[in-house]
């Protein structure tokens, strides 16, 4: 019964978030009164029965329903305050003064730091009181943002946005979670108007994590791991290199980067057995305090208080909070000397997790954290009861042994989920685990705790030093051979966004393969696994084709596949550190099981169609790649590529972009309509030194629709190919220039006959893309006009009976999405 009430906690919060908008309160709180009272007479009903197991399925029935209404009620009404506090249209994108309270440590970059603050009063009408601001300024001597500062500043805001794409990740949500309900920069110079280092517990909290990190760079120094240190001592992960977490996502040890639950238990454990140690050997005088507190009490007691301490230094993450509140009911049980069984423990969690946050399930590591604790639970009492009445020899070995196969059991139960979530299965990850696990766990954590507590004791830095050193030299020995795993061309598994009845079969075959031994053909539960790692979603037949225009905020990526071939239509923007390949445009492929290119056209070099180039030349192997420009040149003067080791495809072909190229891939013709050859007199007018006027034109025609990629041409080139060609017509028109008002004449608009216009633009982009006149110029053709901006990654089918489109976001719509 437990078990049911704790699961139809996580499962009521869990299916509210599926919600697209939230239900009245009021009634859900109706529904859930009543399947409580059907609960209370079902159970004084059920007295009379003689029937026990119907007695017992009743029960857990009538309680499973009423725990998931009483989570959905509990849920809706905290969703409701959350979605309530939002910045309104008025705020959006024009600067308001703002005096606000800052409770989070900076993420300190190079050029910028990045904060959450809470607006102090008085909070103007339509501004949300949780914002995270982001201030730019790469001076040298910039001022440090602590935590309890209070600041007046001007802050441009925004609301919360993100890119929706094919299993893309869901930024709004992200900041939902965190209860983060908008988002401001810095204008001008702050003024700092006090500090309350007090001011509540985050607020202390986050001050001393902030000055554990900045004692532990100082003693760190330039070390090569570093930011990973600090991340194991407090959770800060923003310093951890983008190449860094590249390698730990391929060899699936991200989980002993981040504050795991066995560092959180190991400390614990460290803690309780030195207590016991300790309270059983004090006496003052005649006097044995375990005689007044039973030394278990005091263990307990000291394990949990670490645990609590510790986790609070990492952040309070999901991972930290399970094992938490899993030690928490442990020691109570046994302070109580209540019998629980290791599901209740992990049920009891899991329930309060998500009762004091009920938006943890929409975090990753939620799900994986508890599954592998499962997972754990379910194989580790073989392995107890096999070590039973051996020599210290037999004993040692058969730890050995039995950690292995845990460790693969894990690997293997916890694969149909991370191929759910990610696409991707780290095929390496049991050989480095079981390096980096005793390393990181028992060398490499201990050490970096001891660096940051030490770093702040003065006179002690020398020691801080020892510890630091000692901790990055065996996080060193320790990546050599996992770095190696990792560059191997088989670490990684892609797979193709499977649908949700997949994953539960591959689940169902799990959990009968994780049964007790004696159970019949257990090895048959692993099979369910397989056809959820060859699953392919289906492509166009012979004639058709598919169009992705990818949601890459100010940019372009089109996606063009057909029965068997496919093209990347530009690469997107470049943002910081990171691009538009690798943040959208190779998972959204690696989602549609697209793992290679039969050619790549970039229009032309501006870097909001160009950003992404490098990080898909390095991933997938492309056949031909297209351009408007020397592209070779590019890539080795302003990429620092070195041909062709850098490229996936050794055997990459560069080619020109030029007026009259053709191929056909299924039945569908592709033909480059510009640049024109400057040696055609006819052509002399469209030969420009522009790169916006130089881009690659491609017209599609399959055989039921056609489309045109215009790239950034202007008016000038639009209507040439217009005159050169009185028959070009398109049924879907990528919208030229993003929508500015150089592009898309009346004459081009008029002549394409577009069922589907197609703008690919920036949320609120400096540019003020798309331009009215141009959006009214397309919708006097009737043509339905889409935009990136407002509906996400646009999808467009074109099959023998029908031209399909539908947006991204308003399939996967939440109730958080504005």
């Amino acid at each position: 019964m437990l078990c049911a009430l704790s699961f139809g906690i996580v499962l009521g919060a869990s299916l509210t978030h599926f919600l697209t908008l939230l239900p009245d309160s009021n009634i859900l709180l109706f529904w859930c009164l009543v399947f409580i009272t059907c609960v209370l007479v079902l159970r004084i009903y059920t007295r009379r029965l003689a029937n026990g197991q119907i007695k017992r399925l009743l029960s857990m029935s009538f309680g499973l329903i009423a725990s998931v209404m009483c989570a959905m009620t509990w849920t809706v009404l905290q969703a409701q305050s959350r979605v309530s506090d939002s910045l309104s249209v008025d705020h959006e994108n024009v600067v308001t003064r703002l005096s606000f309270l800052v409770q989070s440590m900076s993420q300190d970059q190079s050029d910028q730091q990045r904060f959450q603050v809470k607006v102090l009063d008085p909070v103007p009408t339509g501004v949300p009181r949780r914002i995270l601001v982001s201030w730019q300024d790469s001076s040298a001597g910039r001022l440090t943002v602590l935590p309890g500062q209070v600041w007046r500043a001007a802050l441009v805001l925004k609301r919360p946005h993100g890119a929706s794409n094919p299993s893309g990740f869901d930024y709004e949500g992200h900041l939902f979670q965190k209860n983060i309900r908008a988002l401001g920069k810095v204008r001008g110079v702050p003024s700092l108007i006090s500090d309350h280092p007090d001011a509540s517990m985050t607020v202390i909290v986050a001050r001393v994590r902030h000055h554990m990190r900045q004692a532990m760079r100082k003693i760190l120094g330039q070390a090569r791991y570093a930011p990973v240190l600090i991340a194991l001592a407090i959770g800060d992960q923003d310093s951890v290199s983008a190449s860094d977490w590249d390698i730990f996502n391929r060899t699936g040890i991200t989980h002993l980067v981040s504050i795991s639950g066995s560092h959180v238990t190991m400390l614990a454990a460290f803690g309780g057995v030195s207590m016991l140690w300790l309270w059983k050997r004090i006496r003052f005088g005649r006097i044995q305090p375990c005689e007044l507190i039973p030394s278990k009490v005091m263990a307990a007691c000291a394990a949990l208080s670490i645990a609590f301490l510790y986790c609070l230094l990492a952040g309070w993450g999901v991972p930290a909070r399970r094992t938490f509140f899993m030690l928490l009911v442990i020691g109570m049980a046994l302070l109580a000397r209540l019998p629980i069984s290791s599901n209740g423990v992990l049920g009891i969690a899991a329930a309060v997790v998500t009762l004091l946050d009920p938006w943890s399930p929409l975090a990753t590591g939620f799900w994986l954290s508890f599954g592998a604790v499962l997972v754990l639970f379910a194989v580790g009492t073989q392995a107890v009861q096999i070590q039973a009445g051996r020599s210290r020899t037999q004993k040692i070995l058969l730890v050995i042994k039995e950690s292995a196969r845990m460790q693969w059991l894990i690997t293997l139960a916890m694969t149909p989920v991370l191929a759910f979530l990610f696409q991707q299965v780290s095929l390496v990850s049991p050989f480095a685990n079981a390096i980096a696990i005793p390393v990181v766990t028992f060398i490499v954590t201990p050490l970096a705790l001891l660096t940051a507590i030490v770093s702040l004791i003065p006179g002690l830095e020398w020691c801080a030093s020892i510890a630091g050193w000692t901790a990055n030299l065996a996080m060193q020995w320790a990546m050599h051979p996992i770095i190696w795993l990792s560059e191997t061309k088989w670490s990684m598994w892609n797979v193709a966004a499977m649908p949700a009845w997949m994953l539960c079969l591959s689940l169902c075959g799990v959990l009968w393969a994780l049964m007790p031994p004696g159970v019949p053909v257990r090895w048959a539960g692993w099979c369910l696994i397989l056809p959820a790692l060859v699953w392919k979603p289906q492509r166009p037949v012979e004639g058709a084709w598919r169009m992705i225009a990818l949601d890459v905020g100010q940019g372009s990526a089109i996606l063009v596949s057909t029965h068997r071939h496919d093209l990347l239509f530009d690469s997107g923007p470049r943002l910081g550190a990171t691009d538009a390949g690798q943040r959208v445009i190779y998972p959204a492929m690696r989602a549609l099981a697209v793992n290679s290119l039969d050619a790549m056209v970039v229009s032309h070099a501006d870097m909001d169609h160009i950003g992404g180039l490098p990080f898909i030349l390095k991933s997938i192997t492309v056949d031909s790649l297209y351009a408007s420009f020397d592209a070779q040149d590019w890539l080795v003067r302003r990429a620092k590529f070195s041909i062709p080791a850098d490229v996936a495809n050794r055997e990459l072909k560069f080619v020109r972009c030029e007026h009259g190229q053709k191929w056909i891939w299924d039945q569908v013709t592709f033909t480059m309509l510009h640049p024109q050859h400057p040696q055609h007199p006819q052509h002399s007018s469209a030969v420009t030194t522009k790169k916006n006027d130089n881009s690659c034109v491609i017209h599609i025609s399959g055989a039921f629709h056609s489309a045109i990629l215009p790239g950034d041409i202007s008016v000038t080139q639009e209507n040439i190919l217009v005159h050169s060609n009185k028959e070009l017509r398109a049924d879907v028109v990528v919208v030229a220039h993003h929508g500015s008002a150089t592009s898309s004449s009346p004459l081009f608009v008029t002549q394409m006959r577009a069922r589907h216009a197609i703008v690919q633009s920036g949320y609120l982009n400096r540019f003020q893309h798309p331009e009215t006149e141009i959006i009214d110029r397309w919708q006097k053709q009737k043509t339905s006009l889409w935009r990136t901006d407002q509906h996400g990654a646009i999808h467009v089918w074109s099959r023998p009976s029908s031209l399909d489109v539908f947006a991204y976001r308003s399939v996967g719509k939440r109730y958080w999405h504005h």
